[in-house]
């Protein structure tokens, strides 16, 4: 009797853990990824691999990508635990950043309803430039975000190529963004751990995107 009693037990402890968990379970099973979702002004976009992080952006472009290949976005990303904006700068081969290194001085800002600006600070993040607030001001941009209802974002660019007129003025209309948020929490959002950058080096970009090319030394300072 006494070895059924404790078979008993185990079974219902078993079962009782399988209850605490199944809700769990299926939360994570509803959250389905969409190739592509609408979600007031923003768009989410997922890859068909489940390894790789869906992308939310605002649905107007800071810089349309027809524009010889590059385009600037306002993005979200995660920043530690807080999804915060992203200005990406996608179409900027590498080969161009370490040939007109010296020359890029990229500047961004953004400012929500009109208030002050928070300037961005900018790295190489997966082949592209990424602007994004700092760790000081993380907490209170990620705060701001879900409420604003629009983003003025200014950006300016030196490109080896020559300079590239990206609108100084941009401003945006944002809606729904706290579904927007919610649905990009549940699917899984890119991000990078805190501190994301700690600040605009031009020589530790450019080491860091010789070392994406392959160069080990990924170019010293020099004494």
């Amino acid at each position: 009797m006494r070895r059924n009693n404790g078979r008993s037990g185990g079974r219902r402890l078993v079962w009782a853990l399988a209850a605490l968990m199944w809700p769990g379970a299926v939360l994570a099973q509803t959250a389905t990824r969409p190739a592509h979702e609408t979600i007031g002004s923003w768009a989410l976009s997922c890859p068909a691999s489940v390894s790789e992080p869906c992308t939310l952006r605002d649905s107007d472009w800071v810089w349309p990508g027809d524009a010889g290949g590059l385009s600037a976005a306002l993005e979200v990303q995660r920043r530690g635990s807080e999804l915060v904006p992203v200005i990406a700068v996608r179409g900027l081969s590498p080969a161009m950043m370490v040939g007109g290194l010296a020359a890029v001085k990229p500047t961004v800002t953004l400012a929500f309803d009109g208030g002050a600006a928070f300037v961005l600070s900018c790295g190489m993040s997966g082949g592209y430039l990424a602007c994004g607030p700092d760790a000081a001001v993380v907490a209170p941009i990620a705060a701001a975000l879900p409420n604003a209802r629009t983003a003025a974002v200014e950006v300016a660019l030196n490109l080896p190529t020559g300079p590239v007129g990206l609108p100084r003025a941009v401003t945006l209309t944002l809606s729904d963004t706290p579904a927007a948020l919610a649905r990009l929490r549940a699917v899984g959002a890119s991000g990078e751990t805190l501190p994301a950058y700690p600040g605009l080096d031009l020589w530790e970009l450019g080491s860091k995107i010789m070392r994406d090319l392959g160069f080990s030394g990924g170019g010293g300072r020099g004494p």
